[in-house]
């Protein structure tokens, strides 16, 4: 009976780890627009006082420090913007592995700041091994963010630094844990914004196969995601 049950159980298992991805990533991007939007609405409404209180006569001294935050908080809006696209891939698509990479590194910053946790920027063509061949987003994206929010949430203290080594065929994501700079109300208040269970190892391994793609634990601070 077990052997019936367990491959439904797994499933169920993925599919749980898939919302916990999207519980992740969407709400942090939700509330790094959020910010956004809260500082466009202050500017304006200052904007508007000052435009009906100086009647007809409004200095270029006085507005220009008033529009620059308005700019500022339009191209956050804009990148944040930007993220959520990288999410919505057609199944056709195939992009190569630093552009790739890059997309789910800004996918998941928002969650990690939101736990002060730092990413590490992508190594160069001279410093790692990238793959040549082009990749599919789909599940790579699913199964990388998983890997990253593993690690963000993994046993003991939070890591300070997230960091993705691509290789040939596989790409290893690895948490530099430490003393962290943030407070424990901080890493309190982004745990939560999210309100669910860390993806264990089992989510995660059961993500994997659900996806067909294959991983592996080296340790409790990383895990390499197999391409192909």
């Amino acid at each position: 009976m077990n052997t019936t049950e367990s491959p439904h159980i797994n499933v169920w298992i993925a599919a749980g780890v898939q919302h916990a991805v999207l519980s992740r990533t969407m709400p942090a991007l939700r509330h790094d627009l959020a910010g956004s939007v809260s500082v466009l609405r202050m500017a304006l409404a200052v904007i508007s006082r000052k435009i009906e209180s100086s009647g007809d006569q409004i200095s270029r001294e006085v507005m220009v420090p008033r529009i620059t935050p308005l700019e500022a908080a339009i191209n956050d809006l804009n990148a944040g913007l930007r993220r959520l696209r990288h999410w919505d891939k057609q199944l056709h698509e195939v992009l190569d592995a630093r552009t790739l990479l890059g997309e789910i590194l800004d996918l998941s910053r928002p969650f990690l700041a939101l736990r002060n946790i730092e990413q590490s920027p992508l190594p160069s063509a001279e410093e790692a091994a990238w793959p040549l061949q082009a990749l599919t987003p789909q599940p790579l994206m699913y199964l990388m963010l998983a890997s990253i929010y593993h690690l963000a949430e993994g046993r003991g203290k939070a890591p300070q630094h997230i960091a993705i080594h691509p290789e040939t065929d596989r790409i290893r994501i690895s948490a530099e844990r430490g003393v962290s700079t943030a407070s424990a109300s901080d890493i309190t208040h982004g745990e939560d914004l999210i309100n669910t269970p860390p993806i264990d190892r089992r989510g995660l391994q059961c993500l994997a196969d659900h996806l067909q793609s294959r991983i592996e634990f080296e340790s409790d601070q990383s895990v390499l995601v197999y391409l192909g």
